[in-house]
């Protein structure tokens, strides 16, 4: 979340608070403050926040990671300078999406989306995304990777293995989403799916459990 004061004053920052306001009913929630060369993750945020931006340029944007439905409101930074009575504000309202269910159920024949979604405040763009299977009997199997050429920014795609040409991206990128679609499934498909979105040097994981079923008989 970014928050950056833009001065043409030659002073540094001396105070930094990000408030959390969740609701009109709901009280004001510490996120974080910076302090004497201190930056402090209050309550439920610890762990979780840490100062982005370059002090010494008076940016005082957050990161805040493994975003939970709890996490959604408006944010709101204060930026104090040294010597200054003045304050800056700056309010970053954040959504937060449901979570994607983690097991799935699909017939043999069928298709089956698969979803994974970065959910991070973080301004970099994903520069990779891993799918590796892992089944019953099976080795850990690569089923699909993307990569980022970011001198060529473009991206490059591909399905491995038994997988081949019945993968596809189906997610935006450009959301940190690198959901897949898995074609034709078979009965061999079930097991382990785990997804790795790399952001710079942020990872984000989730495994999903598929599970398939017999192809159903037809009715004649």
């Amino acid at each position: 979340m970014g928050c950056v004061f833009q001065s043409t004053e030659d002073k540094c920052i001396f105070k930094i608070d990000w408030i959390l306001s969740s609701g009109e009913h709901a009280k004001d929630e510490y996120v974080l403050y910076y302090y004497s060369n201190l930056s402090v993750p209050i309550g439920r945020f610890q762990n979780r926040v840490q100062l982005m931006g370059d002090i010494l340029y008076n940016d005082g944007s957050l990161l805040l990671q493994d975003v939970q439905e709890a996490d959604q409101g408006t944010y709101t930074c204060e930026i104090r300078l040294k010597g200054e009575s003045q304050v800056f504000k700056k309010a970053v309202v954040l959504h937060v999406l449901p979570e994607e269910p983690k097991e799935l159920m699909v017939h043999v024949g069928e298709m089956i989306r698969m979803g994974c979604v970065f959910q991070s405040t973080e301004v970099k763009h994903v520069t990779k995304v891993e799918w590796i299977f892992s089944g019953r009997r099976a080795k850990e199997e690569l089923v699909f990777r993307y990569y980022h050429k970011l001198k060529m920014s473009v991206g490059h795609s591909r399905s491995w293995g038994h997988f081949q040409n019945r993968v596809n991206l189906v997610g935006d990128i450009f959301r940190n989403d690198g959901s897949i679609m898995l074609q034709g499934v078979r009965e061999s498909d079930g097991g382990n799916y785990t997804c790795s979105i790399h952001l710079g040097n942020l990872v984000f994981k989730k495994t999903i459990v598929l599970h398939v079923s017999p192809e159903e008989p037809r009715e004649w």
